[in-house]
């Protein structure tokens, strides 16, 4: 194990990104957006994602010179054909357009088609509360998981995000999937040798599973949050992201482990306009009573998290300590630096 300082991390990434083919705008964006899900602590969607994005971009699987078009514009509303670009890049792209629409308006709402994995959906809610609007975000994946009461894999974990402005301080930031745990997270125990939960995963046969190969390559699927609620949810975020952005939806969208096969992910993302609905100081203080509300409801043992401050706090203390790198992960990511010719020393491994 290794500890990066988080500027490497960006900076590595971005390397890499050029030398793969990107151009620099794309290879900054991108990395930034990994670089900030490693920052929060989400290590399933940072710099773990380099080898799987770079075999990706080699194969084909991800277009390394994507030609953006703007599609069926309105002055609040648009969708973009992402050519199945990097999807950081993309989604950034999507949101900047978002932003600046509701600026305008209330309301807006962007959706892409052709689009590929984004990493972190909190990343791009959060352009939105730093702009003083509320930002929320949606996508589909490849499907990991089954309808309640079904044994095959038919919806993808499906992220979700919201994202809160305050007055001082962290946004109030909702990033959450559709299932019990990430599949990363079964990866990550299984390169680590160790068993799974029960809860977390089905085997091929529908049973319940300690085995994170049963619940994973071995055929598996995830489990649902909260049961048929969490199928729910998975199925409506297909529909605003899959098949109202006209991009592929349920077991049509591609898998990451087929590199050479865009995955033609969807994704929806809304921005409000809070000054356009309410004063924004009277928002604020409104807020801020319902936060003090929750945190304060507690009987003084354990401290009331909100959504969002675990991944803030987790933040600061990178900053400080760099982000932790396993050897496994650290092992690929020296072996792509020999490929792409990158000394790796200046990036501190």
């Amino acid at each position: 194990m290794v500890s990066i300082p988080i500027d490497n991390v960006r900076g590595f990434i971005a390397e890499a990104l050029l030398r793969l083919g990107l151009e620099r705008q794309q290879a900054e964006i991108a990395a930034r957006h990994m670089a900030y899900a490693d920052a929060k602590g989400t290590d399933t969607h940072g710099i773990m994602q380099l080898p799987v994005y770079a075999r990706r971009i080699r194969d084909g699987g991800i277009n390394r010179n994507p030609v953006l078009a703007w599609e069926n514009e309105t002055e609040q509303s648009a969708v973009l054909n992402g050519d199945h670009g990097m999807g950081h890049y993309v989604t950034h792209v999507a949101m900047e357009k978002a932003i600046e629409m509701d600026g305008r308006h209330t309301i807006s709402f962007v959706t892409i088609r052709n689009g590929s994995h984004f990493g972190a959906a909190s990343s791009y809610a959060k352009m939105a509360s730093d702009a003083k609007m509320i930002g929320f975000i949606t996508s589909n994946a490849a499907a990991l998981m089954a309808a309640t009461g079904g044994t095959q894999r038919v919806l993808g974990n499906n992220p979700l995000c919201f994202a809160v402005p305050r007055k001082e301080g962290d946004p109030v930031i909702l990033d959450m999937a559709c299932s019990n745990v990430a599949m990363g997270k079964l990866v990550m125990s299984q390169n680590k040798g160790e068993q799974i939960p029960l809860g977390w995963a089905l085997d091929k046969h529908g049973q319940p599973t300690t085995d994170p190969y049963e619940g994973f390559q071995g055929g598996g699927s995830l489990i649902p949050i909260a049961g048929h609620k969490g199928y729910g949810l998975a199925l409506v975020m297909d529909i605003l992201s899959g098949v109202l952005s006209g991009s592929n939806y349920g077991k049509h969208v591609g898998r990451m482990a087929d590199a050479h096969i865009p995955t033609g992910v969807g994704c929806s993302m809304i921005v409000l306009n809070i000054a356009r609905i309410l004063p924004l100081e009277l928002f604020e203080a409104r807020l801020e009573d319902l936060l003090g509300m929750v945190t304060a409801s507690g009987d003084g043992t354990n401290r009331i998290y909100l959504p969002g401050e675990r991944g803030a706090e987790t933040e600061r203390a990178r900053q400080q300590t760099g982000v932790p790198v396993a050897g496994k992960l650290l092992g690929q990511l020296t072996e792509l630096a020999e490929q792409l010719g990158i000394d790796t020393q200046p990036y501190g491994f």
